[in-house]
């Protein structure tokens, strides 16, 4: 099937020249259940797919889309099943598959009668954050929901439960570096108005090249950064520019490395939000960044009890920009 890949190739048929994936009923275990990957893609950590399905079985149909998937039977799914085909009904939900054991996450509250003919199922995922869209031509479906399962980055692809047939078409697959939920514009327009920056990076000089690609990786993401070699021109007062730097920061972002202990500079200038939020200002928050060689034996004392982001661990790091972005 060209770059798609599947566990039985008689369960599964694509058409080069239509561009049509036909499913042929078939599938194991418990629910009948067979997927198909496009390998051609690669792997995504967050992203979209989307695909025009068809279910051509009368009854005890299901269908939908994967992400994350894995080889070895490991995926997270947004997908129809049956429980009542007499009525042609059917419900939508998200649900992760780990080692051959299907477990439910979520499911949409209201039944939807799928359409006789092709119905658009798309799936964007970012982090955990999951988002599930059908469309049957006549109304549209929706189904949000957090799903911290397979964190890790996978395949796209196809699944179908209960020995289904089927054809998919359209199907179209890209990778997002942006949150598929993103702030409205009145609350870009309030973060603007209350903060210049959303972080304020504080660190060690000998740290300052790591601490410099960081912010290239935040500001590429959208995230507004003040840093002392972009914001601090010759003939400044250092005092002062590092003093309105913080007033108009949302987030100190100390980053702990093995030469931060030493900086006193570091030091003073987290200690001056800590401070502030001690006598009663909590406008702005301090959040510990661990930089590539850093320990936990690094961290201040007195943030030891905050909660921490870790710049090697990738999932972290992108529900921390995520977090951020919707801040």
């Amino acid at each position: 099937m060209t770059s798609w890949h599947s566990f039985d190739d008689e369960d599964w048929t694509y058409n080069d020249g239509s561009g049509t994936l036909f499913g042929h009923g078939g599938g194991i275990g418990d629910f009948a259940m067979s997927y198909a990957v496009d390998t051609s893609l690669g792997t995504m950590l967050n992203g979209r797919v989307s695909a025009e399905i068809r279910l051509t079985s009368p009854t005890g149909t299901g269908a939908g889309l994967v992400c994350r998937a894995d080889l070895g039977w490991t995926f997270v799914a947004f997908h129809t099943v049956s429980p009542n085909p007499v009525d042609h009904t059917a419900v939508a939900r998200f649900s992760v598959l780990q080692e051959g054991v299907l477990v439910p996450i979520a499911q949409l509250p209201e039944p939807i009668t799928l359409s006789q003919g092709f119905n658009h199922f798309s799936l964007e995922f970012y982090s955990g954050r999951m988002r599930g869209e059908i469309r049957t031509g006549k109304r549209e479906y929706e189904l949000l929901a957090t799903c911290p399962h397979v964190p890790f980055p996978g395949h796209v692809g196809l699944v179908k439960f209960y020995g289904a047939t089927m054809m998919a078409r359209s199907v179209t697959a890209e990778r997002t570096l942006m949150p598929f939920v993103a702030p409205t514009v009145l609350e870009r327009t309030r973060r603007s108005r209350d903060f210049a920056h959303d972080v304020f990076l504080c660190h060690a000089s000998p740290d300052k090249p790591e601490v410099e690609s960081l912010a290239e990786r935040l500001r590429e993401r959208g995230i507004r950064c003040w840093l002392d070699s972009g914001e601090i021109q010759f003939g400044d007062r250092l005092t002062q520019r590092i003093q309105e730097g913080l007033r108009g920061s949302r987030y100190v972002l100390p980053c702990i490395s093995p030469n931060f202990p030493k900086s006193l500079w570091a030091q003073s200038e987290y200690g001056f939000v800590l401070n502030a939020e001690l006598g009663g200002d909590t406008s702005r928050t301090v959040v510990p960044l661990m930089l590539a060689d850093a320990e936990s034996q690094q961290i201040p004392e007195l943030l030891l009890d905050v909660r921490r982001v870790n710049t090697r661990n990738q999932v972290e790091f992108e529900e921390f920009i995520a977090f951020l972005l919707s801040h």
